[in-house]
């Protein structure tokens, strides 16, 4: 299943207090990102490609606040007479412009590329362009030595943004007939909760328990209906956040929030490419938001425990 690089890292183990060993990841940190600046897409680009973004190379011993896996948009704004290429990239809740060279052998192309270096995050792109330019390959290497991920690897499609108020979440399937539902699309595995487990011989044993979130973030649209409160009263929390999210989703907005963006990162239709949509949103999403807010304040969460 997609899930299993995820699983491989939060897998939620029995531990002892007494020795402080934690072998299950917890990380609270709902904003592992910076301020991004704000670049918008134009008529003129070259081209749009958007996928996946996969650490590659990562040193455990520097931390836990990272993701395995985010969706990025790599624009292409403009291949000089000179060859220089210019453009941005977006990806968890960052826009970043690059600079840098296309260079041709034979009958391939690659771009070499330097973001600024003035945040965190910025780094050096090195990708390949598709005969057909409908794809583009490659990696991103970190200009930081000190952050947990050194580099990322990508395999992009090549896509043009379209605003579909009918997308909506589906629930993976799997099983030769497609009978099983992935169960594990409906967790939220960066927000950990410890619960006390039991106690033996003095010591005290603690599991991680995480939110569940129910199938109704896979039925309800809140882009293309009125939403009531007959509809939100029953729901969980993280419901209420997932089915905002999603609203925010079909525009295009990168989430800088992990606990929100780990419910996209493998959904073909999203396509992060900006970091303020409230102009965008419809009147009735508008209204929805405020309604699902509302709720939001007052539910309560489904916790449950998974592992392995």
């Amino acid at each position: 299943m997609k899930k299993l690089a995820l699983l491989i890292c939060t897998t939620f183990v029995v531990f002892s207090c007494k020795d402080g060993k934690k072998e299950a990841i917890e990380n609270n940190d709902s904003n592992d990102t910076i301020s991004s600046i704000h670049i918008e897409p134009t008529q003129e680009d070259v081209g749009l490609w958007s996928g996946v973004f996969v650490a590659d190379s990562v040193d455990y011993e520097k931390g836990d606040n990272w993701s395995i896996r985010n969706r990025i948009s790599i624009i292409i704004q403009k291949i000089n007479n000179d060859n220089t290429v210019e453009g941005y990239s977006v990806s968890a809740g960052n826009i970043r412009p690059f600079k840098g060279d296309l260079v041709k052998e034979g009958n391939s192309r690659y771009v070499m590329a330097n973001e600024p270096g003035d945040h965190k995050y910025d780094g050096t792109f090195k990708f390949n362009i598709s005969e057909n330019d409908d794809s583009i390959y490659g990696t991103w290497i970190s200009k930081r030595k000190d952050l947990p991920v050194l580099s990322r690897k990508f395999s992009l499609k090549k896509t043009e943004f379209i605003y579909n108020p009918k997308n909506i979440l589906v629930q993976p399937k799997y099983g030769t007939d497609e009978e099983y539902a992935d169960e594990y699309d409906n967790i939220d595995w960066v927000n950990s909760k410890k619960e006390k487990y039991d106690e033996m011989d003095g010591e005290e044993y603690f599991i991680y328990v995480n939110r569940a979130a129910s199938d109704e973030i896979y039925k309800i649209n809140g882009s293309t209906q009125k939403l009531t409160e007959k509809q939100l009263k029953n729901l969980h929390k993280l419901d209420l956040e997932i089915i905002r999210n999603t609203i925010y989703a079909r525009h295009g907005y990168t989430f800088a929030n992990r606990g929100a963006r780990q419910f996209f990162d493998n959904v073909n239709w999203y396509v992060p490419l900006y970091a303020n949509v409230e102009d965008k949103l419809s009147p009735t999403e508008k209204e929805n938001i405020a309604l699902l807010k509302r709720f939001e304040k007052y539910a309560t969460d489904n916790y449950q425990q998974y592992g392995r």
